[in-house]
């Protein structure tokens, strides 16, 4: 009988570069910033934050997803009885009417919604919870990459969700 030895092999610096550049690629022609800079920011590099937000997702500490809709589906979110809609003011109209919308589907479901809950740093627009589940943290619209990157590298557990337009959804897994 022969002995196994187990290889771990890495991949070359070259391999993981172009993986890194991939998801920077995809991160700023995905994310809708407030600002085109930090300005409020410890950090405030644009490059700097979109390569640690990449380094993130390449590891493996974070899964990265787009998820797109479905051309039947008329939206991602329960349809509603009109009389049943919580009030929402909070943003502009598109803002505010979606942030209505996940938060009332997520209600139809039994799940426990707060409006801008806080993070690591600065606040969602909705933290979604419920036992047994990980915490659903939602960003409607715009955000900003360092409390993107911050929140990412310093929270557990947890699912980070943007929701760019009507059409997409980014939704950052967080082990």
């Amino acid at each position: 009988m022969s002995d196994l030895i187990s290889v771990k092999i890495t991949p070359s610096w070259n391999d993981v570069e172009k993986q890194i550049t991939e998801e920077i690629n995809w991160l700023r022609n995905s994310i809708s910033l407030f600002h085109a800079e930090e300005k409020y920011a410890p950090i405030n590099c644009k490059d700097c934050l979109l390569r640690k937000i990449a380094i993130l997702i390449v590891s493996g500490k974070v899964e990265a997803n787009n998820i797109e809709k479905a051309k039947e589906l008329k939206s991602f979110w329960l349809e509603q009885n009109d009389q049943n809609l919580k009030k929402v003011y909070h943003g502009k109209d598109w803002h505010n009417e979606t942030m209505g919308k996940i938060e009332n589907h997520f209600l139809q479901q039994g799940f426990n919604v707060v409006r801008e809950p806080t993070l690591q740093w600065g606040r969602a627009d909705l933290g979604v919870y419920k036992k047994e589940e990980p915490d659903l943290l939602i960003e409607i619209g715009t955000t900003s990459l360092f409390k993107l990157w911050l929140n990412l590298a310093k929270m557990q557990k947890f699912i980070y969700l943007i929701v760019p337009n009507d059409e997409e959804l980014l939704e950052f897994i967080c082990h």
